[in-house]
This record gives structure tokens, C-alpha cells and sequence, in this order.
């Protein structure tokens, strides 16, 4: 498959811009963090002259670096790797005091995202409601915000509907689709000699059509056996992980969303200066934890509240029978209600999140 370079700086111009939202969805193992990783190297390195020429990434994804006697956690020149929210905007000051606003973005690229942003019932949590905000905030800190997701239904509907959708608009920009089976059947019908896994599905608009686009070549996603001394890959193997943690983030929105771009920079030393050093109160109660212990917990209060375990399976994609060994794993009683015995109303196991 070759595509004219020209096209494909002009078409990721409209797409990697600060204020942007990106989604990348597709089965596990499929190559979404690989297709990012890809993109966002290209991007740091200055592949694509269209695109800003400053790119720092901050992302949750784990790096390796080869050493003399093995791998070390490291990131490479240009990305932070972070694990709380905490540590984003510092690094967002950080990059702006030193490349200026100009010409310069920061992708904030967060794998497993459906951890923090509980699907269908995001609209429930503290975390969800502040990332609402925090996306229509985001161009003030020249952030284009990335993430990934195995399902779109695992983020709810604010974080999976285009902005320009004609019902029900979220924040999203673009999507990029990992369909192997689909590049699979693409490729065959045209005889290319070349992996299904290097094919990726962008949709930039609710009514714009879906490109397939060649994921680009990056050392960073290597397999890291492969790497001589001093050469970075991303480790595919490790678990993604954020939390919200101690830091008050709800709190942060409000204080940022009343700053003009200009004072973006001292706004955040403000909010950073008056946080109490070592704060533990618990600001956020969906951000620290799976998108299966929170529906453990949550289904008993939402039961008192009048939902039945039907209603339930439906809203959370899963039966009867995973429901409620989710809720006895996190200490909760299961009173089975009439009916509620009655396999894949919700979906089946075919709809796990």
C-alpha cells in the first residue's frame, strides 16, 4: 500500500494539533499502543513538517532501555512516563518555559483509559465529569489527549462520540480502528505482500470517511530483546497504570478553566504551591481502581436505588453470573432477584468490557 508522503503530512496536520481527542480502539494484542508509540515517535523526530515541530509525549506506556547488564525502566529523550495525574503539569510548565507555546504540543497519550473512564456509567464518577471539562480546556496547555481503549463502549459516551456528531456529541477528534481481520481480507484482495497489523483505520469526523493509513516504522516498538546498548523500546508486556491518587483534580479544573492561555503557566505553580505537600485525602473514588472493582461496588448502591440486575448486565455489557462474582469479590451481598438467574440479557460473554 503506498501513499503519497505529502498526503500524509497534510491529513495528520488536521488530526496531531493541540485541543485534539484521539481514540484508538481494537482487540487486545491487536497493535494499539504499537500504532501510537509509532506515530508518537514520528512525531517527536519531526517526520511529518506539518505537524508542530515541538512534540513532547507524557504517557502511561512503559519504556525500556537496554544496558550492559539488561533492560532498565527508562524513557527515551522526549517522553515522560508517568503513573498519577499529579504528574502531568509540571511537565506541561516545564515544556512550555522551554519551546514556548508556539509550534508546540504535548501528547498526553494514556493506555487502558476504560480503567478511569467507567464506560456507560463514566457520567457517575468525579473523574469522568472533570475529564469532560479537562478536554474542552485542554489547547490552553497545547495538549492533544490520545487514548486507548480495547471497546468504544468501554469510555462512555463522552469519550467516544465525535464532536461533530449530529445526536448525542462527545470530545472526540478522531479514531483510529485496529482491525487485523479487516486490513487481513484488504490486503488479500489486492496481493500486498505486508502485515495486517501495519494497517491502521482512521475516521477524522463524524462525517468524514475512514482512511486506512500505514502505521510508521519506529524503533521504539522493537522487541526489546532485539535492542543494542543504549536503545529504547516499549515494553508490551507491562500493565498500564493511572490513578488520580491523591491529587485534586476536580479542584484543578476549576481553577485552570478561569485562566486565559497567558496565565496558564503561573496558574498551575499557583495550584501546585497552595497543594499540601504529601496530600492523602481521597479526592476521586473511581480513578484508583479496575473498571471491574468499581461496578463490584457500585452495583449493591445502584440496587438500593431501584436497579435490578437485568438493568445492570445491560448497562455494564456482562451476565448474570459475572455480575455477581464481581460484587462477592469486593465484599458485597448478591440477593439473586426474580428472574435475575437468566443468562446474557446484558450482552453475554461476548460483550465483556
Amino acid at each position: 500500500m503506498k501513499l503519497n508522503s505529502d498526503f500524509i503530512n497534510e491529513y495528520l496536520k488536521g488530526i496531531f494539533k493541540p485541543g485534539a481527542v484521539l481514540v484508538s480502539y481494537g482487540m487486545r494484542g491487536g497493535g494499539k499502543t504499537h500504532c501510537a508509540v509509532s506515530y508518537c515517535q514520528r512525531l517527536i523526530e519531526g517526520y511529518y513538517p506539518d505537524c508542530p515541530k515541538h512534540v513532547v509525549l507524557i504517557t502511561n506506556v512503559i519504556f525500556v532501555k537496554k544496558s550492559r547488564k539488561g533492560f532498565v525502566t527508562e524513557s527515551p529523550p522526549g517522553v515522560y512516563t508517568i503513573h498519577s495525574m499529579r504528574e502531568i503539569f509540571p511537565i506541561v510548565v516545564e515544556t512550555l518555559e522551554k519551546y514556548g507555546r508556539k509550534d508546540t504540543m504535548i501528547v498526553l497519550l494514556l493506555d487502558e483509559a476504560q480503567n478511569f473512564l467507567l464506560g456507560d456509567m463514566n457520567n457517575v464518577g468525579d473523574m469522568a465529569a472533570s475529564m469532560k471539562k479537562f478536554c474542552g480546556i485542554i489547547r490552553k496547555f497545547n495538549m492533544c489527549l490520545w487514548l486507548l481503549s480495547p471497546a468504544m463502549r468501554n469510555l462512555g459516551p463522552a469519550f467516544r462520540n465525535f464532536l461533530d456528531a449530529e445526536n448525542d456529541p462527545g470530545n472526540v477528534n478522531c479514531t483510529f480502528q485496529k482491525n487485523n481481520a479487516d486490513a487481513k481480507r484488504f490486503i488479500d484482495s489486492r496481493h500486498y505482500d505486508m502485515d495486517p497489523r501495519s494497517i491502521v483505520y482512521v475516521k477524522a469526523g463524524f462525517n468524514e470517511p475512514t482512511q486506512l493509513l500505514p502505521v510508521p516504522t519506529s524503533s521504539w516498538t522493537r522487541d526489546p530483546d532485539t535492542l543494542a546498548e543504549g536503545e529504547y523500546a516499549y515494553d508490551n508486556l507491562s500493565s498500564a497504570d493511572f490513578v488520580v491518587g491523591d491529587f485534586p483534580f476536580h479542584e484543578f479544573v476549576q481553577h485552570i478553566s478561569g485562566k486565559s492561555s497567558y496565565e496558564m503557566i503561573s496558574g498551575i505553580k499557583e495550584f501546585y504551591a497552595a497543594l499540601p505537600e504529601g496530600e492523602t485525602k481521597p479526592i476521586q473514588s473511581d480513578g484508583r481502581m479496575t473498571r471491574e472493582e468499581w461496578i463490584g461496588l457500585m452495583f449493591p448502591l445502584l440496587k438500593a436505588e431501584g436497579v435490578n440486575q437485568t438493568q445492570a448486565c445491560k448497562a455494564f455489557h456482562m451476565d448474570h453470573r459475572r455480575l455477581k462474582k464481581l460484587v462477592l469479590e469486593m465484599g458485597g451481598k448478591f440477593d439473586d432477584d426474580a428472574g435475575g438467574d437468566v443468562q446474557d440479557r446484558g450482552g453475554g460473554e461476548a460483550a465483556k468490557p
